[in-house]
């Protein structure tokens, strides 16, 4: 795969999830106009994710695959309206933009956040219902979103210790971007019905992704003294050998499947972006 027909999958599965958004949210709610807000731009790595691990598992994908990536999108949503907020990482900005408590203010930005979650709950157990093949996924998509994942992480996070290791950074890690990305492919697997043994090879590789995802963020970081680097723990030089050792074993994972050129060529794409 070049980067071509790389960028040409990404950007139509963006398309699906766009498509899909642009309609969702019923406009006669007042918080509408905040939701649509929360869901606009990005990359949607996280739906690629999915749909790309679907498509590797020869599953036909359908609309409750759509609405399932919509609800991981969601949660991605909420995650980052609650970060940006001023008692959290108190950022002003997301994606160039207002975040969301400066453009509508907290108390908007927390309810639209917890309705975000909520929004995505309700379409989980939607598709459950339509087919209990989803429930595995759903139960795995909360697991590692919920307080002994994702959040997990921002509770170690915000409540770091002054000095800290690279054991404790990677942790943070793991369980701040990693959890998330094994929850969108490890979700796939399951609908899949692939066995543990691959599952547990897909659910590595996006360990390592997640990794090498958040490790390249610190490396772009102009200021972090007073935040969360790899950087503070090791100079450049070796925290790019890491990010090279993770990305490296990302590729062993993801080679032992037939139809990988999308994840495999996203292992190098991510490690290179710029922002």
């Amino acid at each position: 795969m070049n980067k071509e027909d790389f960028l040409k999958k990404l950007d139509d599965n963006k398309k699906i999830i766009e498509k899909k958004v642009s309609t969702y949210y019923d406009k006669d709610y007042k918080l509408a106009e905040a939701l649509f807000y929360a869901m606009d731009s990005g990359k949607r790595i996280r739906a690629n994710l999915y749909f790309e691990t679907l498509k590797m598992l020869d599953h036909q994908i359908s609309e409750l695959d759509v609405d399932f990536a919509l609800a991981i999108e969601m949660v991605h949503a909420y995650s980052l309206v609650h970060d940006d907020l001023p008692a959290m990482d108190n950022d002003d900005f997301r994606r160039g933009k207002p975040s969301m408590h400066k453009k509508f203010g907290e108390d908007i930005a927390i309810l639209a956040g917890d309705a975000l979650l909520n929004e995505a709950s309700f379409l989980i157990f939607d598709i459950a219902n339509k087919n209990p093949t989803y429930i595995k996924a759903g139960r795995y998509l909360f697991n590692h979103t919920g307080y002994k994942g994702m959040i997990d992480g921002q509770v170690l996070d915000l409540r770091h210790p002054k000095t800290y290791d690279k054991d404790y950074l990677l942790n943070v890690y793991d369980k701040k971007t990693s959890d998330l990305f094994k929850a969108c492919i490890v979700s796939a697997a399951l609908i899949s019905q692939v066995d543990e043994k691959a599952t547990k090879i897909l659910e590595d590789y996006a360990y390592n992704l997640g990794l090498a995802y958040q490790i390249q963020d610190d490396l772009l970081e102009n200021t972090y003294k007073d935040e969360l680097n790899i950087l503070n723990v090791m100079v450049k030089t070796d925290a790019i050998y890491l990010l090279d050792l993770i990305n490296a074993k990302a590729r062993e994972n993801i080679l032992q499947f037939k139809k990988n050129d999308f994840l495999l060529f996203l292992v190098d794409y991510l490690s290179v972006r710029e922002k």
